[in-house]
């Protein structure tokens, strides 16, 4: 019987929702604003008199006597002394409890039967209900007929909020904290699909959306949708890994007997020029496959952590990159290394920053310069060169594996595309990140950032 209910409930779906929230939300205002003027604001209540009051109505009925108005109509004399502050002068007649007043709007029902429940009363009275107040009775015969004189003016409370603003903060009140509620309830999930989305983007496959998938309605359904897409990526992702490492390690035996046989050539005197260029498209087959293993790895997260002086870590690095840009007629500029022990996995580290640094040198004009910095949360290697350097959309595909960037990084550097991507990898397995970015005075600018331990 639940779950029959729960299927056929309208809240199931995101219409209903906004049905029965803004309906809901309707109903308890038009309730609370009801109540709280009936509440405050409805209840008859007895007053006192002010002798003003009197005198001026007592002045009102000397004037009705007098024989300028006793044969005009009655409505016209009420009109002209309910001028001049007085409040409206109403009259009812005692014979047939009719009401006869000056002009101005009708008189509520409310206000009707109070007139006519005091026309009894032998001795004024000043009664209010809400912000009206009636006072009277005073008694004058005109032409024969005996009437009962009243005044009914608009008093505003003196202690209390008027109608118009308590309704007002009522309902304002009211319809925030509900359509608040309301807001919440559809945003909360769609952000939380909206921060698993971009942790995926952020190379996460694990990211889920927990909560909201629990949910049945629309959004409920979306992220489980999402979730599903997640599983699917992150099997495809590790199938792409596992059939990489698979190719790697079934290449490497081919490449050893092409390597002997290549050994054998030489010792037979094959032609050397033919020899030459077999080994060099063989050297570079290996250096792939050796790339691909080492990828591999670094995304597979075989880490050896350990606490190290970086310096120590990094000197043979930059001593080698040194070298290279000499031999190339380029600077290299090292500011001083940091003199901090850190946890790292040294070689997948010497990795990260020996691929970044050799790239660099190859594509700068002249200058390379490596740069540190630290705060509260990470510490960072700068490494800026001075080429050509790339667009932010480049910047932003570099990290993938055998891209290759159409413009300034040409295909005749030599590389086979994957050192970045092995940059990459290194330091996401030190659970750091990695990012590259156009340099305003020309070049590009690599930033690797390691969390503290």
């Amino acid at each position: 019987m639940v779950k029959l209910l729960r299927s056929i409930s309208p809240t199931r779906a995101i219409m209903g929702r906004l049905f029965f929230w803004f309906w809901a939300t309707f109903i308890v205002t038009a309730l609370l604003a009801i109540w709280g003027s009936r509440l405050f604001f409805e209840e008859l209540e007895i007053v006192a008199i002010q002798p003003r009051e009197i005198a001026d109505l007592n002045q009102v009925v000397e004037h009705l006597q007098n024989s300028r108005f006793q044969n005009a109509p009655l409505d016209g004399p009420l009109d002209r002394f309910s001028r001049g502050g007085r409040g409206r002068m109403v009259a009812v007649d005692m014979s047939d409890n009719r009401l006869i007043s000056g002009g101005g709007p009708p008189l509520r029902e409310n206000d009707k039967e109070d007139l006519l429940r005091l026309v009894n009363q032998t001795s004024p009275i000043a009664v209010k209900r809400g912000a009206f107040k009636i006072l009277g009775p005073v008694f004058f015969e005109r032409n024969g007929t005996r009437f009962a004189l009243f005044t009914v003016r608009l008093e505003m409370p003196e202690k209390q909020t008027p109608p118009v603003l308590l309704f007002f903060s009522i309902a304002l009140i009211t319809t925030i904290l509900l359509s608040w509620l309301f807001a919440k309830s559809l945003t909360n999930p769609i952000l939380r699909i909206q921060s698993s989305a971009k942790r995926i983007a952020n190379g996460d496959w694990q990211a889920r959306v927990e909560r909201a998938a629990k949910r049945h309605d629309e959004l409920g359904q979306l992220s489980r949708d999402f979730n599903k897409m997640a599983e699917q990526l992150e099997s495809m992702w590790g199938a792409q890994k596992r059939l990489l490492a698979d190719v790697s390690h079934e290449l490497r035996s081919p490449l050893a007997r092409l390597q002997m046989a290549l050994g054998l050539a030489h010792q037979q005197n094959v032609d050397p020029e033919t020899l030459a260029r077999v080994e060099r498209e063989a050297d570079r087959m290996e250096a792939l496959v050796s790339q691909l293993l080492t990828l591999s790895r670094a995304e597979a997260g075989q880490a050896t952590m350990e606490k190290q002086m970086l310096s120590l870590v990094l000197n043979d690095v930059f001593t080698d990159a040194n070298f290279e840009a000499a031999n190339k007629n380029k600077q290299l500029k090292i500011d001083d290394i940091p003199k901090k022990t850190v946890f790292i996995d040294s070689m997948m580290l010497c990795r990260a920053v020996e691929n970044v640094l050799r790239n660099a040198i190859r594509h700068s004009s002249l200058l390379t310069h490596i740069s540190f910095s630290e705060d509260e949360k990470q510490w960072s290697i700068h490494i800026t060169d001075d080429g050509e350097g790339l667009t932010v959309e480049e910047c932003e595909r570099i990290f993938s594996p055998f891209y290759r960037a159409t413009l300034a990084r040409e295909r005749e550097s030599g590389g086979v595309g994957l050192g970045l991507s092995i940059a990459k990898a290194a330091v996401e397995l030190h659970h750091g990140r990695i990012i590259a970015e156009p340099v305003k005075r020309g070049g590009l600018r690599v930033t690797l950032s390691f969390p503290k331990s």
